[in-house]
């Protein structure tokens, strides 16, 4: 008998365009080297959607979160780019499976998302991309960013690192889920951002010092969202220093 939670899904299945499907043991070489959208259930037995793509052997993996324009391709092919180093990567769509290009439709998606449930998503893909021997990282962009400390704060012990790139939206800024935060965290920040003035750095770099979390800053000179590749504002520079840095950061942490 089919339940009213049960329905809703296969509708938004269908409504997706996905084929999304439980992972079985005969299907992880498919994700070696092609990424596939996957259900996943929370605690409270919610089913969401994740992109996963990398080896089941991989020795790292990264929880990815999207920019607020939702899991779209370009996010397929940021969590393919970490898969070809070698990691296992779950990216996590906290829209439902909306995506869009507008601003204004961009600014519903991301205030309709329960931070609650946001949290319990990210709590089942940790679950799901744990594995002996494995150290995990969180990594994301703009509203990505600004949710990767959420992810932290609750995952504590199963994150070794974590990575932000210029975060938009409600930042963090309690003392004690900022001191939850057991993984270093690696922040790259544009000095010309409309959202993360200097003032607003100053005020969260005080509030991460006062709970003695560990965040090495990075500032660039470039514009809020420098490192999207088809954004008008990227700039490749600052993409390449901030990749390099990443990539030693990762390296650094999650051996």
């Amino acid at each position: 008998m089919l339940t009213i939670k049960r329905v809703t899904w296969i509708m938004l299945v269908l409504s997706c365009g996905l084929l999304a499907q439980t992972v079985s043991a005969e299907q992880e070489n498919e994700f070696q080297s092609n990424g596939k959208y996957i259900r996943l259930q929370t605690a409270s037995e919610d089913l969401f959607t994740v992109y996963l793509v990398g080896s089941e052997q991989a020795k790292q993996g990264i929880l990815l979160i999207h920019e607020w324009w939702g899991l779209n391709k370009e996010i397929e092919a940021w969590a393919d780019q970490f898969a070809a180093d070698g990691y296992r990567v779950m990216a996590v769509d906290l829209f439902n499976c909306n995506v869009t290009t507008y601003p204004a439709r961009a600014r519903k998606l991301m205030s309709s998302v329960n931070q609650a449930e946001a949290n319990e998503k990210y709590a089942a893909t940790l679950k799901a991309l744990s594995a002996e021997g494995r150290k995990i990282a969180v990594v994301g962009r703009s509203y990505g960013a600004s949710q990767a400390f959420h992810a932290a704060s609750i995952a504590q012990q199963k994150v070794s690192a974590t990575v932000i790139y210029y975060p938009y939206g409600e930042m963090m800024t309690d003392k004690n889920k900022l001191s939850a935060i057991k993984a270093p965290i690696l922040a790259h920040f544009a000095r010309d951002d409309f959202f993360l003035t200097p003032d607003k750095v100053a005020q969260f770099t005080s509030s991460i010092q006062k709970s003695d979390l560990k965040m090495i800053v990075n500032l660039y000179d470039a514009k809020h969202g420098f490192d999207k590749a088809t954004g008008k504002n990227f700039n490749k520079a600052a993409h390449m220093l901030a990749l390099s840095r990443t990539q030693r950061f990762l390296d650094k942490y999650m051996q």
